[in-house]
């Protein structure tokens, strides 16, 4: 399983409690998020990320297995399957795909460029809320508590690299840095790719195009659910993965 960008592994536990199945599940932080360490300077691209997956693979023994990714690691799990279609059994993309609107991108960037990188957690989560209404304040608080770390002072600050919030900041093209249409048709697999029915930035019609190119795949939407499909809908989104890969 592999989260967003700047968020970590943590951010599943929201899916775990549903996700009933013989299933043995790796949930990672991404190089440069999390518990990961940091990276060298750009050596964050795509198939760093994605050369990870397989080196996590080979160090485990894990011969075949399922892929499921959200946002950035969407992303990440795509061109794996692509790059090795011999290990990847089923891939699940959640709100994510080549052609991303841009009402959504913009939305993303303004609220990373107005970010702080050390802040009162109350701050934050007001933000967070005021940010995506389908979050009370339970679920923000949750939610911040595991992609954020405490710094002794009353003050946290994010888990991943902060060097990566400058870059977008920066308008560098770190999530946007491999044309996906280059994979999508050679992924093999069968594929889900999951929606958020709220989302700004998957729309409807670049989810339909994205399965249309693909060997296998099917689109599901989850409702009451924006980009944060995970967090904002879990139920229905481990309801969804449970399905296609039983």
């Amino acid at each position: 399983m592999l989260h967003g960008f700047a968020e970590g592994a943590e951010v599943w536990d929201f899916l775990l409690p549903h996700l009933d199945g013989p299933w043995q599940i790796f949930a990672i932080d991404q190089r440069g998020h999390g518990l990961s360490d940091r990276a060298p300077e750009g050596h964050y691209t795509t198939f760093h990320f994605v050369g990870d997956i397989e080196d996590f693979a080979i160090t485990l023994g894990l011969q075949k297995f399922s892929l499921v990714g959200h946002s950035m690691g969407g992303r990440n799990a795509l061109v794996y399957a692509a790059l090795h279609p011999h290990r990847v059994e089923r891939l699940v993309v959640i709100d994510y795909g080549p052609e991303l609107a841009a009402e959504g991108r913009r939305r993303i960037v303004r609220a990373l460029k107005t970010r702080r990188d050390i802040f009162p957690l109350e701050e934050m989560i007001q933000a967070f809320i005021e940010e995506n209404p389908r979050l009370d304040r339970p679920k923000a608080e949750a939610l911040l508590r595991r992609i954020c770390k405490p710094l002794g002072n009353g003050l946290w600050s994010w888990r991943c690299d902060l060097r990566l919030l400058q870059a977008i900041r920066e308008g560098r093209r770190v999530l946007r840095d491999v044309d996906l249409w280059e994979f999508i048709p050679r992924v093999k697999c069968p594929a889900l790719l999951l929606r958020g029915a709220e989302s700004d930035l998957l729309r409807p019609e670049g989810a339909k195009k994205m399965a249309e190119a693909m060997v296998d795949c099917r689109v599901v939407e989850i409702p009451e659910a924006g980009h944060a499909v995970p967090v904002d809908n879990p139920q229905a989104t481990s309801s969804a993965i449970v399905h296609f890969l039983s």
